[in-house]
């Protein structure tokens, strides 16, 4: 690939929140649509996949806001991968709109299942070719790594039962709805007064229409501008399905 796929949208009403604003959720829900549109325009289609029982999973996501799409914007996103291991690839992407003015750039970690045997699997040659380019990484991830939660910071628990509009085309819920729920569980006073910065995304197992979950909110102040959230939604079990923690700063 020699340059970076491109996908347009339109910022609808139902993609804002509260604040008028793109909401979290969406950021990621558009980020999965570029890269699912980038896959489908190099012929790795979802009827190509579900033939060869083999998928692409998100396993994190590292984004940084710099200002949020409002309602009636338009905005580009650009997305491509750079070559790694061939069980894992990186893929980053940039968010800006008409005039090029950067809303957000984004980094995610993904894995290439073989769908049979709930297995990683190596991708080709071929999908090194298309799915990647040589352009800079906007920015460096490291590892992935979250925050780790305290407990003395524990400021709500809330348990959901899985719904199936919660859900995507393999019966599991959709990625978006992990940072959904999140984002519910934030206390007003730090959704409606501060701006997330900083999103990162850790996804550890999957769950399904019916399961019972619980989330798990945690706050830490920087200082008196700054605060950081951690969610942690774990099964009945105890046992964690995905973390997400934010960073968020006072708005003007």
């Amino acid at each position: 690939m020699e340059k970076p796929f491109e996908d347009v949208f339109y910022v609808h009403s139902h993609d804002t929140d509260m604040n008028a604003v793109m909401s979290i959720q969406n950021i990621v829900k558009y980020y999965m649509e570029t890269a699912i549109d980038h896959s489908e325009s190099v012929g790795y289609t979802f009827e190509w996949l579900a033939k060869e029982q083999r998928g692409w999973v998100v396993l994190n996501w590292f984004i940084k806001m710099y200002e949020y799409p409002k309602f009636t914007d338009n905005i580009k996103i650009s997305t491509w991968a750079k070559k790694g291991n061939s069980l894992q690839a990186t893929r980053y992407f940039t968010m800006e709109d008409e005039n090029g003015k950067v809303y957000s750039e984004a980094a995610s970690r993904w894995a290439f299942l073989d769908l049979a045997k709930r297995h990683p699997t190596r991708f080709t040659e071929e999908m090194y070719e298309v799915y990647t380019c040589d352009k800079e990484a906007p920015f460096d991830p490291g590892n992935f790594a979250l925050p780790k939660e305290k407990e003395e910071m524990l400021i709500s628990e809330k348990n959901i039962e899985i719904r199936r509009s919660e859900t995507d085309t393999n019966g599991h819920v959709n990625n978006v709805c992990y940072v959904q729920w999140a984002c519910d569980n934030i206390p007003d006073d730090i959704y409606s007064g501060y701006m997330a910065e900083e999103i990162r995304v850790l996804y550890r197992k999957e769950c399904r229409y019916g399961d019972n979950v619980t989330v798990k909110t945690y706050i830490t102040d920087y200082d008196d501008n700054k605060k950081q959230t951690i969610s942690s939604v774990n099964d009945v079990n105890g046992k964690p399905l995905c973390k997400i923690a934010l960073v968020w700063h006072r708005k003007n």
